[in-house]
């Protein structure tokens, strides 16, 4: 019986070190490093300032002639846009014929007024001069017969009478004359004003771009109006628009920022100045860093059939390239936690035995089992806090039963046997057999 336990230990030796070449252990080697937690989300590069192009206060009907491309890189002062408006244009020319047609009739006022005017001067100096020769006649009326002294005082009387109408008319006349014409000066500036805002309003047809930028055409629901044409959508050349409808947007490239969606579950774990690096897809060799500047408290469910709801958060960027542009898809890692210069453990290489953390570290061929501590922890990778000091090489996958080293750490030693023994049916019959010869 002796010799047959001896042949079984001996058996149980030589199994291992033929299974030791077929079942590598795959090993880390633990250094000091920096232990980054992150949230990552793909959201969309957009300005902080854009400007926004809109139609004039035209009422008549607008149609786009002619519209910058969309992506198209515009400078301040440069046409983006040229409406066309036809009422508004017959409209203009009617009111300069309509102008024209006021200024002859002018012409011809003052002209026929300044005749009448003539004609009661002249009416005026003839009643003078008929009044000097009165005047003669009233020397020879005390040498007249009385009847005649009286038909000369009824004359001289008649003149005076003839002169007081006369001198009266011709002072309405003038006034009926400055009345007239004012009135139809009066016509004619209102006429020039509507004529300019007429002018200004085909001077505003021509639209400027308020800024630099890259031209992004505006979009509107479509409806239908005076129940036929259509209007809204999509504006291109030849779309009918109406009166301070959005035409163009025009961003602000020397500012940007980042939008991105993430879930309930990070978007609380986020907080304001967390870093952030950027990266731009479409874009080869395009990174920059940013922030978190701004959490949206609004929420949106991804699908209308997910519970699942989102939240914005505004990221700034730190360098805006001129290749950064609007619309485009950016990766953004969100750094939530980050210390430097700490013992950062894979978390394959963390088991649990018995609520006891453990790590296997390799000495002398052997794998001896240490109790660790962690302290910041994510789905990756945790910091050790306690247990580790570093330059230790450790085992990323649990170590064959016969790799175990069981003679250091005695305190745990019992607890982390107990555990081995139980999860193999194997290591717990070769572990009954060394007992039995040890007693």
């Amino acid at each position: 019986m002796k010799y047959l336990n001896l042949i079984t230990i001996a058996c149980l030796l030589i199994l291992p070190a033929c299974h030791r070449k077929a079942s590598p252990v795959l090993t880390y080697n633990l250094k000091h490093s920096v232990y980054i937690e992150t949230i990552e989300s793909v959201g969309t590069v957009e300005a902080v300032n854009s400007s926004v192009v809109v139609t004039p206060r035209v009422w008549s009907g607008l149609q786009v002639s002619h519209l910058a491309k969309e992506g198209a890189f515009v400078k301040k002062g440069d046409t983006v846009c040229i409406l066309d408006a036809p009422e508004l244009k017959n409209t203009f020319e009617q009111y300069n014929t309509d102008l024209e047609k006021i200024e002859a009739s002018k012409d011809s006022l003052e002209a026929n007024q300044a005749m009448q005017l003539s004609m009661l001067e002249a009416q005026v100096e003839t009643n003078k001069a008929q009044m000097e020769i009165s005047m003669l006649d009233s020397i020879q009326l005390k040498f007249a017969p009385e009847i005649k002294q009286k038909l000369l005082i009824l004359e001289m009387e008649k003149v005076k009478i003839e002169k007081m109408k006369l001198e009266k008319k011709l002072a309405a006349q003038k006034k009926i004359t400055s009345s007239e014409i004012s009135q139809i000066g009066s016509r004619i500036a209102m006429q020039k004003n509507q004529i300019q805002m007429f002018q200004s309003q085909i001077n505003s047809l021509y639209i400027i771009a308020p800024s630099d930028g890259f031209v992004i055409h505006a979009e509107m629901p479509s409806f239908q109006i005076n129940g036929g044409s259509t209007i809204g959508g999509k504006i291109e050349e030849g779309s009918k628009v109406y009166y301070t409808m959005p035409l163009l947007q025009i961003p602000d490239i020397s500012k940007m920022q980042v939008s991105v969606e993430v879930p309930e579950a990070d978007y609380k774990r986020i907080n304001n100045d967390q870093r952030v690096e950027i990266k731009i897809e479409s874009v080869s060799n395009l990174e920059t860093t940013g922030k978190v500047i701004r959490k949206s408290l609004a929420t949106k469910n991804r699908d209308e059939k997910s519970q699942i709801k989102s939240y914005e958060v505004i990221i700034s960027v730190d360098s805006c390239d001129s290749k950064m542009k609007p619309g485009l898809g950016a990766y953004c890692r969100i750094i939530i936690n980050e210390v430097k210069d700490t013992l950062v453990v894979p978390s394959a290489a963390i088991f649990t035995k018995d609520s006891m953390k453990i790590v296997y570290v390799a000495k002398d061929h052997k794998f001896i089992p240490v109790q660790i501590e962690t302290s910041l922890t994510n789905s990756s990778e945790s910091i050790v806090s306690k247990g580790l000091k570093g330059d230790e090489i450790i085992a990323l996958m649990e170590p064959p039963y016969y790799l175990i080293s069981h003679k250091a750490n005695t305190e745990n030693y019992a607890k982390i046997k107990s555990s081995s023994v139980k999860s193999d049916t194997l290591r717990k019959d070769s572990l009954n057999k060394i007992v039995f010869l040890e007693n």
